[in-house]
């Protein structure tokens, strides 16, 4: 005799989702929160619904899915607890997916793409569990991870620099007169980096030189920092002004000292638990990888993907609405005659 559990598994929402849910349960085997070992007790027939049978096991399995405060709500006693989840949650459940299959709902394109999607979860769902259990992460692979991404831990001081750089230490001088006039502030600052400043590269940012490190490199490649400006940049505090025009090359620099960043390093006591989740999902998206493969192979024939050529795409991402074999697109389709030209046809 089918049991309730192996119809409609987990209980389903409101609505048409409840409905679909308990359709599409049907077969499938879904994990609940806490296990329940099947006696003699729990095959007990609880009530009959239909053609099915309510056990104590299944009502068991459901309740065992709530917490216990979820529990409460249902009533004041464990005897009213109890009743009321039978009959509210569990064989109201059972009528609807009886009523959605009475309707033929299961045929549904929208009714089997959940279907598919349920299936879908409790496969993955199984497969990343069966992959935690047979091939844990190992305090070695923890720290042979660490010790290849260092740089993701680790990281040296750093100083933010804005730099606005002209050719003559007269012209560094006339600019930083005119920043001390007032307090700079980044519009000020960006208005006369875009104006005087000869680094093309920096100039349409302000001067922003990013996140200096102590060798003078960058994040971006292109750009590496003369040490005459960070040694500069060392004698003032964050959001001054180096008081004076710093060389550079055969060219001046007016340098404002943005922020600066201590060096960070963070052990691997710390980042164990973290380091330990990416390498579970790694090792699980491993096995889902070759799952896939496998049942690619398998499965999938006659894949011919040019069928979908006539589904129009926007470039928002948009679909449009398909269109026939031979049909123009919307913007290559001629205009209707207007009436002006209907009347010089007549």
């Amino acid at each position: 005799m089918r049991t309730l559990w192996s119809r409609w598994g987990r209980s389903a929402a409101l609505g048409l989702d409840l409905v679909v849910l308990a359709v599409l349960a049907a077969g499938a085997t879904v994990a609940v929160s806490r296990s329940v070992q099947a006696d003699t007790r729990g095959d007990a027939v609880v009530a009959r619904v239909g053609a099915e049978a309510v056990t104590v096991g299944d009502v068991e399995r459901r309740m065992g899915q709530l917490a216990p405060f979820q529990l409460r709500a249902y009533g004041q006693t464990p005897e009213e607890i109890r009743t009321r989840f039978v009959d509210e949650v569990v064989v109201r459940d059972l009528l609807f997916a009886q009523g959605a299959e009475a309707s033929a709902m299961e045929k549904m394109p929208e009714v089997q793409e959940r279907m598919r999607a349920l299936l879908r979860g409790a496969l993955l769902a199984r497969l990343r569990a069966e992959v935690a259990k047979e091939s844990p992460v190992t305090d070695d692979e923890v720290r042979v991870y660490y010790e290849r991404n260092r740089e993701k831990f680790n990281a040296p001081s750093r100083v933010a620099l804005w730099r606005i750089l002209v050719g003559t230490r007269e012209e560094a001088e006339g600019i930083l007169a005119e920043l001390k006039k007032v307090p700079p502030t980044p519009q000020i600052w960006n208005d006369l980096a875009r104006e005087k400043s000869l680094d093309k590269s920096t100039s349409l940012r302000g001067g922003n030189l990013g996140a200096v490190l102590p060798d003078g490199s960058t994040a971006d490649p292109e750009i590496r920092v003369d040490p005459a400006l960070l040694a500069a940049a060392s004698q003032v505090k964050d959001g001054e002004l180096v008081p004076e025009p710093v060389a550079e090359g055969g060219r001046w620099a007016v340098v404002w000292r943005r922020q600066g960043m201590k060096a960070v390093t963070r052990p691997l006591e710390q980042e164990a638990t973290g380091i330990r989740q990416v390498l579970a999902h790694q090792k699980a998206d491993a096995r889902v990888k070759q799952l896939l493969e496998g049942l690619r192979k398998e499965h999938v024939k006659n894949f011919n993907p040019e069928a979908v050529a006539l589904l129009e795409v926007s470039g928002a991402g948009e679909l449009q609405p398909a269109r026939r074999p031979g049909a123009l697109p919307s913007s290559r389709k001629p205009l209707a005659p207007s009436p002006k030209d209907q009347q010089h046809q007549h």
